[in-house]
C-alpha cells in the first residue's frame, strides 16, 4: 500500500472566543469528563457525534466495545467493501488508495486489524495493520504504530512513531471512519493517495482555556513510498512539470503544524475551527508548502446523551505551492506551481440510525502539471444496523465533472463491519 485561505476561519475562531461564564456553567459533567479524556473519544476520534456510546467497562462481545486483555489492550477489526458501476473505467475516476477499484466488481477497500493500549493514565499505544485489495493483490502495511505519553505537566502530550498527521480533520481518519465511500478530492490531490504520514515525534499542547484549544507540531521524515501516489489517469506526457514529484520525498525532513479549537456553546451546539501547515522537500529536491483551513458545526438533539437527531456541516480548504523539475527545458529554474481545493460535507442523522448526506468538492487543477480541474457532487444515505455503529450499509451517487473527461456518473454501495471500541488517537 502506498500511503500516500483563511477569512472564513476568523469567523469560526471569533465565535469560539465568545466564551461566557454562564455558557460554561451549563456544560454537562459528561462533556467535562470527555474534555479531560476520561472517555476514549478525543478531539480526532472519527465519529458523527461527539459522544456515541461511552465505554463503561462492561465487555460486549457482539460489538467488541470494552473487550480487552486485562483492561489494558483493546482489539479492533474493520472491513469495508464496495460494489458499483460508473460511466467510464473506475481507474479514471478513483484518486484514493481505498477508493473502489473497478466497476461491476466487489472491492475490498480496507481490511484492518488494530490494537489500542491503555496502560495507565500516562501511557497509551496504537498499532494498525491494514490492506486494500488492489489489482487482484493484497498489499498490507502498518499504517500507524505509535506510543503516546499523555497528561504530562503543562497540558502536553507526545506521540512517537509512525502517525497520521493531525492536518485538518479528514487526514487523521482511517477508511472505517470515512463519511463517504471514497476519499475527498482535495485530500488526495494535495496530501496524497493515503493520509499524509510522519515517522518521528508529535508534540501536542492543550491550552489552559475553557474550551479545547489544541496545538500539534510533528517533526520527522516521510515514510518510504510516500511519494508513489496513484494518479494513473493523468497524462503526464503532456505535463511541463511532473506533478507526482510535488509530494514529499521519502526520508525527507517534515514539519507539520495544526491548531484546532473545539467549543461547545452548550450541550447541543458544537463548533470547530482551525488552521494547518506542512513543509518538506519534494521528490525533485525543491520545497513543497501546504496550507489548510478547517471548520465544522454540529447540532445534537439529545446533547451529549446518545440517540436523537443530529446535523453536521464540515468543510476543509487546502492550498499548496511547489517547484518540481522542468520536463521541457533541462537545467532551467522551474517556476512555482500551485493548486487549490475544498469540500463541503453535510450530514443529517435520524433517530432510526438513518443518515442522509450531501457532499460538494472542487479542485482547481494546473495545466503545467496536467492536473485537471474537477467538480464532484455526491448525495448519499447510510444506515447503521445498531447503536454502536459496528455494521453499516451505505449508498452513494457521484456526479463527476472534469475539464479533461467531461461528465461522468458513478453509483456505489458499501458494507462496512467494525468490531471493537474507539481507538487510541
Amino acid at each position: 500500500m502506498h500511503p500516500p485561505v483563511a477569512s472564513s476561519l476568523s469567523l469560526v475562531l471569533a465565535g469560539s472566543l465568545l466564551v461566557s461564564g454562564a455558557a460554561w456553567a451549563q456544560t454537562s459533567a459528561q462533556f467535562e469528563a470527555q474534555q479531560q479524556q476520561k472517555y476514549e473519544y478525543s478531539t480526532f476520534s472519527a465519529m458523527s457525534a461527539p459522544v456515541v456510546l461511552p465505554m463503561d467497562g462492561k465487555a460486549d462481545w457482539l460489538t467488541g466495545l470494552d473487550v480487552s486483555l486485562a483492561g489494558k489492550i483493546f482489539p479492533h477489526i474493520h472491513m469495508d467493501t464496495a460494489f458499483g458501476t460508473a460511466s467510464t473505467e473506475q481507474e479514471e475516476l478513483r484518486t484514493g488508495h481505498h477508493d473502489p477499484e473497478e466497476r461491476d466488481a466487489v472491492t475490498f477497500q480496507n481490511i484492518e486489524f488494530s490494537l489500542s493500549g491503555r496502560l495507565d493514565e500516562y501511557n497509551e499505544f496504537f498499532i494498525t495493520y491494514a490492506a486494500a485489495v488492489t489489482g487482484g493483490r493484497i498489499d498490507p502495511i502498518f499504517e500507524e504504530v505509535f506510543w503516546k505519553f499523555k497528561n504530562l505537566p503543562g497540558g502536553f502530550e507526545v506521540r512517537g512513531g509512525r502517525v497520521y498527521n493531525r492536518f485538518g480533520i479528514q487526514n487523521t481518519y482511517h477508511p472505517h471512519g470515512f463519511d463517504w465511500i471514497d476519499q475527498y478530492l482535495v485530500n488526495t490531490r494535495i496530501l496524497g493517495e493515503d493520509s499524509m504520514t510522519t515517522i518521528g515525534a508529535e508534540i501536542t499542547w492543550l491550552a489552559p482555556v475553557p474550551w479545547t484549544s489544541q496545538f500539534d507540531v510533528a517533526l520527522g521524515v516521510a515514510p518510504k513510498g510516500e511519494d508513489d501516489h496513484g494518479h494513473e489517469h493523468e497524462d503526464e506526457g503532456e505535463a511541463r512539470y511532473a506533478t507526482e514529484e510535488a509530494f514529499f520525498g521519502e526520508d525527507e525532513f517534515m514539519l507539520v503544524a495544526n491548531w484546532t479549537n473545539v467549543y461547545n456553546y452548550n450541550d447541543f451546539h458544537q463548533f470547530r475551527g482551525g488552521i494547518s501547515g506542512a513543509w518538506a522537500d519534494n521528490v525533485s529536491g525543491y520545497r513543497t508548502s501546504i496550507y489548510g483551513v478547517h471548520a465544522e458545526y454540529q447540532w445534537r438533539e439529545n446533547g451529549f446523551d446518545p440517540g436523537g437527531r443530529y446535523f453536521r456541516v464540515r468543510s476543509e480548504a487546502m492550498f499548496n505551492r511547489f517547484k518540481v523539475e522542468d520536463e521541457l527545458v533541462e537545467g532551467r529554474n522551474p517556476e512555482t506551481q500551485q493548486d487549490f481545493g475544498a469540500y463541503l460535507s453535510l450530514l443529517y442523522g435520524l433517530p432510526n440510525n438513518l443518515e442522509l448526506g450531501l457532499r460538494g468538492e472542487y479542485v482547481a487543477g494546473n495545466a503545467d502539471t496536467a492536473q485537471d480541474s474537477r467538480f464532484r457532487v455526491s448525495p448519499g444515505v447510510t444506515w447503521y444496523a445498531n447503536d454502536a455503529r459496528t455494521l453499516r450499509f451505505r449508498l452513494q451517487y457521484n456526479y463527476d465533472n472534469s475539464n479533461e473527461r467531461g461528465t461522468d456518473h458513478a453509483v456505489w454501495a458499501q458494507v462496512s463491519f467494525a468490531w471493537g471500541g474507539p481507538e487510541v488517537r
